[in-house]
């Protein structure tokens, strides 16, 4: 994939307002997320943000997660192994209810995603594997494909929360 943290994201803010609202967010224990993947999570019992995987049936939004603080060129951020130590910044779905997204997906599903627009995507991932959005599958339907990616990459789409699949926030 040629996404990277650079350019996988929130790419507009919900409305046309200017700015999308973040609000820090403790994290469960030992959470991956890849800096070349999507950063969607829901929140557990205890209101920490889990990164999603495949299967996961409600989305409450990204996390900003932080880059390497030593310099050196790190491909995730892993939270701390105590729950609720580490905290991000996060866009909240229901808070930012439109915000557009830049986000991988497969080849065959980038290949597909101009067909796909307007239809809702599952979101699939592991915590061994950044999380990329497959817009020919539509199960959980936890996202919807509003768009193809700007930059022209069949590697990528436009992705938005689906009011329908948003988690509540505890």
């Amino acid at each position: 994939m040629s996404t990277s943290k650079a350019n996988v994201g929130p790419v507009m803010a919900p409305g046309g307002v200017d700015a999308i609202v973040t609000i820090q967010q403790p994290v469960a224990a030992s959470q991956v997320f890849y800096f070349n993947g999507s950063m969607f999570f829901y929140l557990d019992s205890s209101g920490y943000v889990v990164g999603s995987i495949t299967a996961t049936q409600y989305v409450c939004g990204w996390a900003l997660c932080p880059v390497s603080s030593d310099g050196t060129t790190q491909t995730y951020w892993t939270s701390s192994t105590t729950a609720g130590t580490s905290k991000v910044p996060c866009i909240m779905a229901q808070v930012n209810p439109g915000c557009v997204f830049r986000v991988p997906t497969t080849a065959a599903g980038g290949l597909s995603v101009q067909a796909r627009v307007g239809e809702c995507a599952d979101l699939v991932g592991d915590n061994a594997s950044a999380q990329y959005v497959t817009p020919a599958t539509n199960v959980q339907d936890i996202l919807i494909v509003v768009g193809v990616d700007p930059e022209g990459d069949t590697n990528a789409c436009l992705v938005t929360f689906n009011p329908e699949e948003m988690e509540m926030e505890t």
